[in-house]
């Protein structure tokens, strides 16, 4: 019983994840990855430097996305938007079963844990496939394998071929460090009681898989340099220039703060305090109030936390349970996923299905709207030179117009010009129409303009374009192109 009901657990996941894509920054992902089927060299990449935007054309960004960009346009290349989906369900789904596998509890309290924290951190999981996606899944197998090394130090092995892959996917890859760091402090701390066999034998392992942890994560283009990008990724007010850095509404903000006072309590009416655990629920709940994207890390530590403790189990067991109660709480299990199972199925899929079966569908039903009738109607794709253009469909251009170079694209969110602006900063200064901004269009070489309707920089142009040098060529009820006179 238990086992049909893990695998239904399961399969309601798939289901559920199973969304359309739309995260802005497919685009851009996908002619990475293509570029290194194309060449076959993943250093002659065009994404490890910049070769797709004409604003601060030789910088130098040490972001190592690779392998998750190659896996992303081999699917495509070969199953469309429909195998993205598919892929995206297949990853979430194992992020599920690390999880359920890590949390304590009977089952149904696990598959009530993991669906909280879905319903929580929708915000961050709605948009489909994204390299985000693939951090926490990363970050649910380092728990898992940290979980069970406290049994046996031998599973901490794993983590240097985890971090190796992980540094080439996505830069979040430092939380799993995070997490390590924590966990060798304590057990140190533990292994000071026993032996001196104990503690060098022990000892020995959690400074061998520290060390080589830190050095598996140089295996990438850059080497050390990613920990650079990550120095500027937390300098830059990444909160007031892109939507996933902002902070949580008011009510997430106040049931975080909640939360972590309830772990510390639980924590702290233990025998035996566990202080990593104090450390990762405080951590990840500042992480979770600054931004976010980080909630569902967040709500992972706080089930992991509390669910195991000896406080949660006492209440457990206080409810009590025979053979007729385990009897009634499988079926309403069973009883509550086959409805998952069938609500998913028959909303997910058709929907799903139906968002990818046009063209039309992907450029106007996501969440912001591409301008792809503009591009068919001025045939954007046979024009070279640079492009200004909106900053969300930045991305979406690098993909779909690859002659020209855009302004500024989400790889850029942390990257700053010679002045210590940075690129989302500037374009807002030009799209705003601020004083001096067909100067700067100037100074970059802008040749066209593909801005959205009703900007303020649209507005201006309607009234004095011949002024500045500028001519309007095609507008519909999305965008706006301009060309030089």
């Amino acid at each position: 019983m238990n086992k049909l009901i893990v695998v239904l657990f399961l399969i309601s996941v798939f289901l559920a994840s199973f969304i359309p894509v739309k995260d802005t920054d497919f685009g851009w992902h996908y002619r990475c990855g293509q570029q290194f089927l194309t060449t076959g060299n993943p250093l002659a990449n065009g994404c490890l430097k910049n070769e797709f935007s004409y604003f601060l054309p030789d910088y130098q960004a040490y972001y190592p996305s690779f392998l998750y960009d190659i896996g992303l346009a081999f699917v495509y290349n070969h199953f469309g938007f429909i195998g993205i989906s598919f892929l995206g369900a297949a990853i979430f789904t194992l992020c599920a079963f690390f999880i359920f596998r890590f949390l304590s509890g009977p089952s149904w309290l696990r598959i009530l844990a993991f669906y909280t924290i879905w319903l929580l951190s929708y915000s961050t999981f709605g948009l489909g496939l994204r390299s985000q996606i693939v951090s926490f899944l990363f970050f649910a197998v380092t728990l898992f394998i940290i979980n069970k090394a406290k049994n046996n130090f031998g599973w901490l092995f794993l983590l240097p071929l985890i971090f190796v892959v992980w540094v080439n996917t996505h830069i979040g890859f430092f939380i799993g460090l995070v997490l390590l760091v924590f966990f060798t402090a304590e057990s140190v701390i533990n292994l000071r009681g026993f032996s001196d066999t104990i503690w060098n034998r022990g000892g020995l392992i959690l400074v061998s898989v520290f060390i080589f942890s830190i050095l598996s994560t140089f295996i990438n283009p850059f080497g050390p340099k990613v920990y650079l990008e990550i120095f500027r990724h937390l300098q830059a007010p990444l909160s007031t220039m892109i939507a996933e850095w902002v902070a949580p509404d008011f009510w997430q903000t106040t049931l975080i703060i909640i939360l972590i006072i309830i772990g510390l309590v639980i924590s702290f009416k233990n025998k035996s305090i566990s202080l990593f655990k104090i450390l990762i629920l405080l951590s990840f709940g500042f992480l979770a109030v600054k931004a976010r994207r980080n909630l569902p890390f967040f709500y992972i530590i706080f089930f992991y936390t509390t669910l195991s403790s000896k406080l949660t189990n006492n209440f457990l067991k206080y409810l009590g349970h025979d053979h007729d109660q385990d009897k009634v709480i499988n079926q309403l299990s069973l009883s509550f996923l086959v409805s998952l199972i069938f609500v998913f199925s028959v909303i997910n899929i058709p929907q799903t299905l139906n968002f990818h079966q046009s063209w039309e569908n992907y450029c106007r039903q996501g969440p912001i709207s591409y301008p792809c009738q503009a591009i068919e109607k001025t045939n954007l794709k046979q024009l070279s030179g640079n492009l200004f253009t909106a900053y969300e469909w930045g991305g979406f251009l690098i993909w779909q117009t690859p002659k020209l170079k855009v302004f500024a694209d989400g790889r850029m969110s942390a990257w700053k010009d010679e002045n210590n602006q940075y690129p989302y900063q500037v374009y807002l200064y030009i799209i705003q129409a601020k004083s001096g901004w067909n100067e700067m269009l100037k100074k970059y070489k802008t040749d066209y303009l593909l801005i959205g309707k009703g900007t303020f920089l649209d507005l201006e142009l309607q009234k004095n374009a011949a002024k500045y040098g500028w001519k309007e060529s095609y507008r519909d009820d999305v965008a706006v192109f301009y060309q030089k006179t």
